[in-house]
């Protein structure tokens, strides 16, 4: 694994075609009540800084859960009974196929190397596994209760490629590590 001061997430990023991006407990919770069960500020930097400019496909959900649509890039929200949405970085599709197709034409538009980025919630990620290549996870030490949860990351499919560690401190209730896996 390479030292945290040479990895290039962003770099890195760009060489897969569709990526995971979570944070999940040790045993797997992602969230409670339609929230994150924790605050952790490098994490949310760490999302904001590695999808910036991305699509990102989450489910109505998480994308509820949001105070509004991701900033600097397009939020591609699967739902069956969402209206569609006037708002310019946002487009409601009815299926993850249909999302998959509308985040690769808007990579298209643009030329540039970076990956779809699947961002939740729970039944969002486990319909997404098989077509995902890079799953950037932040594992959270701690175990939580909550109602929405990860699926494991299991077998000899995925690789563990780098990690960063971090310590709890005043703004950080829990240690956390950064984890990059991709599929073998």
């Amino acid at each position: 694994m390479s030292e945290p001061d040479s990895f290039d997430s962003r770099a890195f990023h760009a060489q897969f075609d569709v990526a995971m991006i979570v944070a999940c407990s040790e045993n797997g919770v992602i969230g409670r009540e339609g929230d994150l069960p924790w605050h952790l500020p490098k994490d949310l930097r760490h999302f904001m800084r590695s999808t910036k400019g991305c699509p990102v496909i989450m489910g109505r959900k998480t994308f509820d859960s949001l105070d509004k649509p991701l900033h600097a890039r397009l939020n591609i929200v699967v739902s069956r009974t969402m209206p569609d949405s006037e708002h310019e970085l946002v487009r409601v599709v009815r299926d993850l196929d249909e999302a998959v197709e509308v985040a690769r034409a808007s990579i298209c538009e643009d030329g540039q190397d970076r990956p779809i980025w699947i961002a939740g919630g729970g039944t969002i990620y486990t319909q997404s596994m098989d077509r995902c290549d890079l799953i950037v996870r932040t594992l959270v030490e701690t175990q939580v209760d909550g109602d929405a949860s990860f699926p494991a990351i299991e077998g000899e499919d995925w690789v563990l490629g780098h990690a960063e560690h971090h310590d709890a401190d005043a703004q950080h209730p829990y240690s956390f590590r950064f984890e990059w896996w991709t599929r073998h």
